[in-house]
C-alpha cells in the first residue's frame, strides 16, 4: 500500500559527518542545534504532547555526543544499530533528565523514546497471526489518508459466538504509547497458544483485539493524536461532524456487536510516564457502588501474582462522557466493565526496567485474569466460589462494604467452637502437582489463625493463615500431589481468635506427578531442598552429582512458565551450591528443577516477601 502523504523529513547536518533525520516511518524530529558538534539539542514535532521522539544520527561512529530534547520527559531512551534490536541508555549515559550522551559503536544510530512498534512491523505480525484458523482478520474501516482500522478475532470457530462472553481490547489511541502494543502482543500470542486451558478459555470467551485504533497517528510520528491534530480518545462524545473517522469505525462495529449483547470486558490499553503501571478506576460517585466495586474486583485478580503491577498503583478518576469508558456506560451502565489499563515507559513500581517481554508478560497475565474475572474454571486452573461451597453451621452472605472479594460476596462468621465450616471441592482430577492459593477480605477484625484443611487424595494439610492482611489478592496456601485421581477439597472452620471471612480459591496444575523411579536412578545426583525455605529475596540451591554431564538447573512459576536459567553447562562430579536472588519475582511457590542428561528432579521453594 502506499500512501499520498509524504512522511516528514528533517535532514540536518551539523558539520561534515554528523547528520539528524526521521525520514522513515513514525520518525519524529523537529530541529537540531549544536554550537560545538558535540552537544545537539534536539525538538520534536509536538501536538497536544512532545513526548515522542524517534530519529536517526549517522556519522557517529567512535564519536562521543551529548543530546538533550526538552521539548520530551524521558528519563532513559532507547537505541539500535540496526532499527529492531533496541537497548536502554544506561544511567552512566543518562545523566541529567532528557538527555543521553554516548561513544556510538558504529557509523549510524536510531534512538527512540521507547521501543518503536510501527504500522509496517504491525501489519508483518497480522500476516502471521490471520493465518492461523483461530483468528478471523477484518478492516472495520478507512481513515482519512486510507489506513485500515483492523480486527484480530479471536475464539474457538466451532463453538456458537451467542454462546460464549466477550471481551474487547484496543490499544494505540495514543501513538507514541508503544509499550501498550507490545503488551497487546503479548495477549494475541498467549491466545493462540496451544494449552488445554486457553483452549478452554477461547470455548467460552470470543476477543475482539483492535491492535490500532489509530493508525495514522502511528505512521506520522504523532504523540498523542491523528494526522490533523485531533485526540481520538476524547473525541466520544462529539457530533457526528466534529467526530473522527477513527471514533466512528470503531463506534459503528462496537454497536454493531452490542446489538446482540453487551460486552462483559472493555479494556483500553495505554501507556505513561509514571513509573508504575495502573488501572484509571472510576469513582462510585459517577458510575455506581456495584461497578466500582467489580471494577476493583477486576483490577485485583491483574495484580496477583504480577511483580510489576501492584494494588497500590492503581488510580482513581471521574468517568468522563468524551472518553470510550464514559460512551458506554451512558448506553449500558454498569452491564460493561470498563477499563483503562497504562503500561509505563520506564520502570514498574518494583523498580525493574520495563521491556517488550515483560510487557508481553503483562499481556499474557491479562488473559488469565480476565478469565478468572469471568469465572472460567477449568481442571488446571480451577475457580472455586463461595456459592458452590458446602455451608456448615450460621454464616452470613455480605456484598459490600469491601473492594477485595471475589465474586458477588463472601461469606462471614464470629469466632465460634470449630463445629461451623464452608468446603470447597473440585471435581475429580488427573494425577499431578497442584498449587492452591486463596482470596479474602481483609479486616483488622479478622482472625490470625483462620485454619485450613485441605485434603488431597491421601493427603492432608492443616495450616493457618492471617485473614487481616493481603486481602483482595491470591494468597498461597499450599502445593499437593495428586498420584492418583482424585478431588481437592479445602475446608475452612471458625474456631479462630477472630473473624472468620470464606470467599474463593484457586487451584493450579504445575506439572506431572514422576515417582522417584522415573525421575532419576539414585546414583547419579542429589537435588537437595534450598536454604533457607521460605526464602526473601535469597536462597541456596546445592545439587550433588556422582558423574560429570550436561547440566540445567531451571525456575519455574505455579503456571509452569520458566522465569530462569541457573545453570545451563557441562559440569564435573561433586558438590555444587547456586545463589538464586528472586528479587524481580512475586511472593508464592515456585519449582526448581534439576536435569542431568535425560534424568530429572524438582523441588518446590517458596518466596515470602
Amino acid at each position: 500500500m502506499k500512501y499520498s502523504l509524504l512522511l516528514f523529513a528533517l535532514i540536518v547536518t551539523l558539520n561534515s559527518q554528523i547528520k539528524f533525520d526521521a525520514d522513515f516511518e513514525s520518525g519524529n524530529i523537529k530541529s537540531v542545534s549544536t554550537t560545538d558538534s558535540v552537544n545537539y539539542s534536539v525538538t520534536t514535532i509536538s501536538d497536544i504532547g512532545g513526548r515522542w521522539f524517534y530519529f536517526r544520527i549517522t556519522g557517529v561512529e567512535d564519536k562521543f555526543i551529548k543530546v538533550s530534547i526538552p521539548t520530551t520527559d524521558f528519563s532513559r531512551a532507547m537505541y539500535s544499530y540496526n532499527n529492531k534490536d533496541y537497548h536502554r541508555f544506561t544511567a552512566e549515559e543518562t545523566p541529567s533528565y532528557a538527555s543521553f550522551q554516548k561513544t556510538f559503536e558504529k557509523d549510524t544510530v536510531y534512538v527512540s523514546y521507547y521501543t518503536p512498534y510501527n504500522y509496517s512491523y504491525l501489519q508483518e505480525r497480522i500476516d502471521e497471526w490471520k493465518n492461523n484458523s483461530l483468528v478471523v482478520y477484518s478492516e472495520l474501516g478507512r481513515t482519512d489518508r486510507d489506513f485500515p482500522i483492523q480486527e484480530l478475532k479471536i475464539t474457538d470457530p466451532f463453538v456458537p459466538d451467542n454462546e460464549k462472553y466477550k471481551v474487547w481490547i484496543h490499544a494505540r489511541t495514543h501513538p507514541s504509547e508503544t509499550p501498550s502494543s507490545w503488551q497487546f502482543e503479548g495477549i494475541v500470542e498467549t491466545l493462540l497458544k496451544d494449552d488445554p486451558v486457553i483452549d478452554y478459555y477461547r470455548k467460552n470467551i470470543v476477543f475482539y483485539l483492535i491492535p490500532f485504533t489509530n493508525p495514522e497517528g502511528v505512521y506520522y510520528g504523532r504523540s498523542r493524536t491523528n494526522f490533523d491534530g485531533v485526540d481520538v480518545e476524547s473525541n466520544w462524545n462529539k457530533s457526528d461532524d466534529e467526530t473522527t473517522t477513527e471514533v466512528k469505525i470503531l463506534k459503528q462495529r462496537m454497536l454493531e456487536l452490542l446489538v446482540i449483547d453487551t460486552f462483559d470486558v472493555f479494556l483500553n490499553l495505554h501507556s505513561q510516564a509514571a513509573s508504575f503501571c495502573t488501572f484509571w478506576i472510576h469513582e462510585w460517585t459517577t458510575t455506581s457502588d456495584y461497578f466500582y466495586r467489580k471494577e476493583y474486583q477486576f483490577a485485583n485478580l491483574h495484580t496477583s501474582d504480577n511483580p510489576y503491577f501492584s494494588d497500590n498503583d492503581y488510580s482513581e478518576s471521574t468517568l468522563k462522557p468524551w472518553f470510550p469508558e464514559g460512551w458506554l456506560w451512558n448506553l449500558y451502565g454498569d452491564k460493561v466493565m470498563a477499563l483503562t489499563y497504562e503500561t509505563p515507559y520506564d520502570q514498574y513500581s518494583n523498580d525493574d526496567w520495563v521491556n517488550n517481554d515483560n510487557l508481553k508478560e503483562i499481556g499474557e497475565r491479562i488473559v488469565y485474569a480476565t478469565a478468572e474475572y469471568l469465572e472460567l474454571s477449568h481442571p488446571e486452573h480451577i475457580i472455586l466460589d463461595n456459592k458452590n461451597a458446602v455451608v456448615n453451621g450460621n454464616w452470613t452472605s455480605i456484598n459490600q462494604n469491601s473492594l477485595e472479594f471475589f465474586g458477588d460476596d463472601f461469606l462471614f462468621k464470629i469466632p465460634g467452637d470449630g463445629n461451623s465450616s464452608v468446603t470447597f471441592s473440585t471435581q475429580i482430577l488427573d494425577t499431578g502437582v497442584y498449587n492452591i492459593y486463596s482470596m479474602w477480605p481483609s479486616n483488622s477484625g479478622n482472625a490470625f489463625d483462620a485454619k485450613f484443611k485441605i485434603n488431597a487424595g491421601n493427603e492432608e494439610i492443616e495450616l493457618t493463615k492471617t485473614l487481616k492482611e493481603n486481602g483482595g489478592q491470591w494468597n498461597y496456601l499450599a502445593s499437593v500431589s495428586l498420584k492418583e485421581e482424585s478431588n481437592i477439597s479445602i475446608t475452612l472452620n471458625d474456631n479462630a481468635s477472630g473473624n472468620i471471612v470464606a470467599d474463593a480459591f484457586r487451584i493450579i496444575k504445575s506439572g506431572d506427578v514422576t515417582s522417584v523411579k522415573e525421575k532419576y536412578l539414585p546414583n547419579d545426583f542429589v537435588l537437595y531442598q534450598n536454604y533457607p525455605n521460605p526464602f526473601n529475596p535469597t536462597t541456596k540451591i546445592k545439587f550433588e552429582l556422582n558423574t560429570p554431564g550436561n547440566t540445567t538447573l531451571k525456575i519455574y512459576d505455579v503456571l509452569g512458565k520458566e522465569v530462569a536459567v541457573l545453570v545451563n553447562d557441562y559440569l564435573s562430579s561433586g558438590t555444587h551450591e547456586i545463589n538464586f536472588v528472586a528479587s524481580s519475582l512475586a511472593s508464592g511457590m515456585y519449582l526448581y528443577k534439576i536435569q542431568v542428561g535425560n534424568k530429572w528432579d524438582a523441588r518446590k521453594m517458596i518466596l515470602v516477601k
